[in-house]
This record gives structure tokens, sequence and C-alpha cells, in this order.
């Protein structure tokens, strides 16, 4: 293989795998056919048409879908991503008590599992059968419900809650999108990073850690040109942490909720602006 082809091929992963499967061959003949004799790169013209049009046909991907099989996606992608959010810092809680850095405590272990068993789901969303992902889900929850019964026996309900929606979702048809599991691993890697930062060796990447989530978002905004499900997720995501989670520490720990703080009303905001604009985006890129 010839370094022209390798980088038109590299190139070409700009379109999905299907359209890739379906003409791939014939573009990259018809570009190496139209190429000069020593080339070695790609043109500027080739570059940027490939890209483009790349972005368009991923920007019709979700269009083959009704309007309701992509709010059930993004709705597994929002408890996906909260979920993570959740199991990273069980994971690193108990990863620090091992560290000595947190205070032992005798509830650690089944953190672990708890952790463990939540990343084994979301994982098996992507890529296991739906009953491995309906057997995980209430294992999962079953080990969360546990986990939080010694104290914050409310906090229980968000997690197993969203392992329960998502493995109703998994088994109602739609496979999530493998071209999602980068927005999930940066997600997860930043929360595990973030959390690890108070160990001395990793304490130089607090600040650069601080503006990770300000970056994700702002590639899912720009992606909602292509795909609004992103979007809409990380709407959910919001309003399961800054709203529901807040909620239930207050009826977990008997602190008195007399009106909305402006952080909670900031949550809800956040969450309203992302999910209205993300569902009207989603409507125009549906089929109905």
């Amino acid at each position: 293989m010839s370094l022209l082809e390798r980088r038109c091929r590299t190139l070409l992963r700009a379109y999905p795998r299907w359209y890739r499967r379906q003409r791939g061959d014939e573009m990259l003949a018809t570009l190496l056919e139209a190429s000069l004799p020593g080339q070695r790169w790609p043109s500027a013209r080739d570059t940027r048409a490939l890209i483009m049009g790349g972005l368009r046909v991923r920007a019709t991907q979700d269009q083959r879908l009704s309007t309701a099989a992509n709010l059930r996606l993004a709705a597994q992608l929002g408890a996906a991503l909260t979920l993570l959010f959740l199991i990273a810092s069980s994971l690193t809680s108990a990863i620090l008590i091992w560290a000595h850095i947190y205070a032992q405590h005798i509830g650690s272990g089944l953190w672990s599992v708890y952790g463990l068993l939540g990343l084994a789901t979301v994982v098996a969303a992507w890529f296991a059968p739906r009953l491995a992902v309906a057997v995980l889900a209430a294992a999962t929850a079953a080990a969360a419900v546990w986990a939080y019964w010694g104290s914050g026996k409310a906090l229980a309900i968000l997690p197993a809650g969203l392992l329960i929606m998502l493995a109703v979702l998994a088994c109602l048809g739609e496979r999530l999108p493998r071209s999602w599991l980068w927005l999930a691993g940066a997600w997860f890697g930043w929360n595990v990073l973030e959390a690890l930062t108070v160990l001395e060796p990793l304490r130089f990447l607090s600040v650069p850690l601080a503006v990770v989530p300000l970056i994700i978002l702002g590639l899912v905004a720009g992606w909602a040109f292509v795909d609004a499900r992103p979007a809409m997720a990380m709407a959910i995501f919001v309003a399961c942490i800054g709203v529901v989670y807040q909620l239930l520490s207050s009826v977990s720990y008997g602190w008195a909720v007399v009106s909305p703080g402006p952080g909670l009303l900031i949550f809800v905001a956040a969450a309203v602006v992302l999910a209205s604009g993300s569902f009207w985006r989603l409507r125009r890129q549906a089929v109905l």
C-alpha cells in the first residue's frame, strides 16, 4: 500500500463505516486514478471534499430513524454518561482508600464491585447481547442499593433507575452507535483523572483537567449540527446530576430544601436550553 493510498484511506474515515463498505473502494480508486505520479498527499480540494462529504453523510444517519427512536438512543447515552460519572466516583474513592488518602471504610470493597459492574454494564450497552445488558444492569442496581444502604439510601434511586432505563431501552432494539464511544471514553477518563488529582504525582493535571468539560461540551454542541442526540444526552446528564442528584442528597442527608438555590436554577436552565435546542435539531434531522 502506497503512502498516498494510506492517507486517502484515513480521509475516507470521515464517512461512516456502512458507507465505506458500500462505496469506499470505488472512491479510493477514483482518488488514486486522479493523482499525479509521485504524489504523496491528497490535494487540498480532495481533502476538503472528502471531509465535507463525510460530515454530510453522517448528518443523515439519524434521519433514517424516527424522532422517537432517536430520543431512545439519546436517553441511552444520557443514562450511560451519568452512570459513568457515578461509577468513576465510586472506583476512584476505592482507589484512594487503598492508597491511604481517604480513611479506611468497611464498604470500600462493595463500592469497587458496584463500580466495576456498572462499567461492565455501560460497555455491554454497546457490545453485548440484550440479555447480558439486562442481567448486568440488574446486578449493578442491586449492588448500588446495597452500597448506598449504609448512608444516603435515597441516592441509590438515581443509579438504580438509570440502570433499569438503560436495560429497557437497550432491549427495545436500537444499538448505541460506536461513533459515540469516544464521548463515553473521554467522559469517563476525565472523571477518573480529575478525582485522582489529589494524588501527588497527578496534581499537575488539576488545572488542564478543569477545562476538559468545557471542551467536551463545546465538541458536543458543534457536533449537534451533524448529530443532535449527544447534545440531548448531555442535557439528560445535567438534569440528573445537577437537579435529581441534589434533590436526592437533600432527602438522604436531611438538608432543608425550602427554595431552589441559584446553583440548582443554573442546572435547570442549562438542561432546558440543551434539551430544547437539541430536540429542535433532532426533529429536523429525523424522518418523522
